[in-house]
């Protein structure tokens, strides 16, 4: 407790209560101090021992210690075995069934069948193709038309595996084709093909089926079409070698039932001695051939005929029996068919064995072919304009008349 002072005054001097209160004051204003001074100095010693923040920057990589090298020998390298590449093969689509191929497709594929060797895979598939080309009928006649229109053909009879077919050639394939589908389109076709063909083997193919479907129906039309490849023939317009024994045969078969053919197949004895007696020198052999020809009937009439004929274009008494046949009407329209090339220079032989003729087309000198002209015109004049005859001896002038270059 604080000490009272007098009143009288003396409290202006400091008593031992006052001096304490000082000292008190001053004392706390120190602690105060050194207490503020001591926070100060922490703070100021953990401030600079707090751990400077680590820079993100790489560190240099450290030198590479300098090691001398050493030498260290490498093991062989064993290289694998080369592997041999698969050849690599080019497969063809496979075929499309010849069912799902439409007509035209068909006859394109039949046409691809190449000129050999021809594999058996090649002819099955030409067999599967043609018969389903058949089956389609009517449908399928405008196609092998079209085909049979370019005049191209493939012969199979010399190439390798070409007998397996069936053909001997893809002209011949087709015309069959036609007649076993049959009907008036696949005739109409088949006509068309006679007209636009000079090949006799083909020509003899068609007349027989053309025949075969209407008996008889066609027969100007074969008999017109194996003249002109007869013509043909003897213009040298079918090549040096051509086979023209089956345009004779057309022409023997559908141009008359008495034909030089049917006597030597039925009467063989005088049609060999009509051949034999036509091919006698300086005309020896045109009196028997004359009484034959008045002594006889049928095929041995016609090749009795055919005979003098042969022999008129070189020996004038066989031109004036030949002229007086026909005035007489003793030669018929069928039968001036067959006469007919014969007046332009074809020629009946005999074999050297004797048992076998030819047909042949010897060439002729201008003044043989103008000699034969004439004596064309000579039998014109004879028979009426516009029939088969007339026609025949029309074209051999004109074949002639091609031969001397008019």
């Amino acid at each position: 407790m604080r000490p009272s002072g007098n009143s009288d005054g003396e409290g202006s001097k400091g008593t031992p209560d006052g001096e304490w209160s000082m000292r008190w004051a001053l004392l706390s204003g120190l602690i105060l101090f050194a207490l503020v001074a001591a926070i100060v100095a922490f703070k100021l010693v953990h401030h600079s021992t707090r751990p400077a923040p680590v820079a993100m920057a790489a560190a240099a990589p450290a030198p590479a210690p300098n090691v001398e090298p050493v030498s260290i020998p490498k093991a062989p390298v064993m290289s694998a075995p080369p592997v041999a590449k698969k050849a690599i093969v080019a497969t063809e689509p496979a075929p499309v069934s010849p069912e799902l191929l439409t007509p035209q497709q068909l006859a394109d594929e039949l046409a691809k069948i190449g000129q050999g060797p021809i594999t058996p895979g090649q002819a099955a598939r030409f067999k599967a193709d043609l018969k389903e080309l058949i089956r389609r009928g009517a449908a399928s006649v405008p196609a092998i038309q079209a085909l049979l229109q370019e005049n191209f053909d493939e012969s199979f009879g010399t190439v390798k595996g070409g007998d397996e077919l069936g053909y001997s050639g893809l002209r011949s394939s087709l015309i069959d084709a036609l007649n076993q589908i049959g009907g008036a389109p696949a005739q109409a076709a088949l006509l068309q093909a006679m007209n636009t063909t000079a090949v006799p083997d083909e020509l003899l193919q068609i007349a027989q089926d053309l025949d075969k479907q209407a008996p008889g129906e066609y027969n100007d039309e074969i008999v017109s079409n194996a003249q002109a490849a007869l013509a043909m023939a003897s213009a040298g317009q079918l090549g040096t070698n051509a086979e023209v024994g089956p345009a004779y045969r057309t022409l023997q078969n559908f141009g008359s039932a008495n034909t030089t053919a049917d006597a030597a197949n039925s009467d063989p004895v005088d049609f060999y001695n009509a051949v034999q007696l036509a091919n006698m020198p300086n005309g020896q052999g045109l009196s028997s051939l004359v009484q034959m020809e008045q002594s006889s009937t049928g095929t041995s009439q016609a090749i009795a005929t055919d005979m003098i004929a042969q022999m008129a274009g070189q020996n004038a008494d066989a031109l004036t029996a030949l002229a007086q046949l026909a005035q007489n009407g003793q030669i018929s329209q069928n039968e001036w068919l067959q006469i007919a090339p014969i007046l332009g220079g074809a020629q009946y032989q005999m074999n050297s064995a004797g048992d076998d003729y030819t047909v042949e087309n010897p060439n002729l000198t201008a003044d043989q072919i103008s000699q034969r002209i004439q004596m064309l015109n000579t039998f014109m004049n004879l028979i009426p304009s516009g029939t088969g005859g007339y026609k025949a001896l029309q074209q051999q002038i004109t074949t002639l008349g091609g031969q001397m270059g008019n």
